[in-house]
């Protein structure tokens, strides 16, 4: 008893996992880049005065929101623009 592999099939498919690895990898990677580029917002408009974020339209409770959700929302007095 003998077993025969097509060795293009299998080599498609490892290519293909590969290739799925690999997407998983840079969504996993753009996934940290934005969370660390938010933490950075964050703590960023956490250090500027009441007035200052006043002035943008925002207050304490609402930085981690308006960061978290970007342009896509109106918060506060003002629109937040992409950080």
């Amino acid at each position: 008893m003998s077993i025969n592999i097509d060795t293009t099939v299998a080599r498609g498919n490892v290519g293909r996992v590969a290739a799925s690895t690999a997407a998983t990898i840079r969504r996993w990677w753009g996934a940290y880049l934005n969370w660390r580029v938010q933490e950075a917002a964050i703590a960023h408009l956490k250090s500027m005065s009441d007035r200052e974020l006043r002035d943008i339209g925002l207050t304490r409770v609402e930085i981690e929101a308006a960061v978290r959700r970007g342009s896509s929302g109106q918060y506060g007095r003002g629109h937040l623009g992409p950080l």
